[in-house]
């Protein structure tokens, strides 16, 4: 594979480099001669990604908070503990069970 078709991949693999050239902040020729001297050696390109992948994260946690159905949401949460509480019930009934097997047990072994 040719340098060129080299950067291209790269530039694939990363597309916040796009929105820094969309955004006039800097050239594809200079994005390309930083590439064609340093290679993909990550030190020269957190500046271009890592900032920008801050951004985009925090974007997407805002945008997800905002479409959260907040009545669903509760809904939700109240099923969750119904279920657990059915569960916990289920699992209390079932050891006291056991319980009094074991005693029922220990009073036949005892004669009592």
């Amino acid at each position: 594979m040719s340098k060129k078709e080299d950067f291209k991949k790269f530039i694939s693999n990363n597309p916040e480099f796009i929105d820094y050239v969309r955004n006039n902040k800097v050239s594809w020729q200079s994005l390309y001669e930083l590439y064609d001297l340093y290679g993909e050696d990550k030190s020269i390109w957190n500046k271009y990604i890592s900032n920008n992948m801050d951004n985009i994260n925090l974007k997407g946690l805002l945008n997800t908070l905002k479409n959260i159905n907040i009545d669903s949401l509760e809904e939700n949460i109240s099923s969750i503990q119904k279920a657990v509480s059915i569960i916990e019930e289920l699992t209390t009934k079932k050891e006291e069970e056991q319980v009094k097997e074991n005693k029922e047990d220990i009073n036949k072994i005892y004669g009592e």
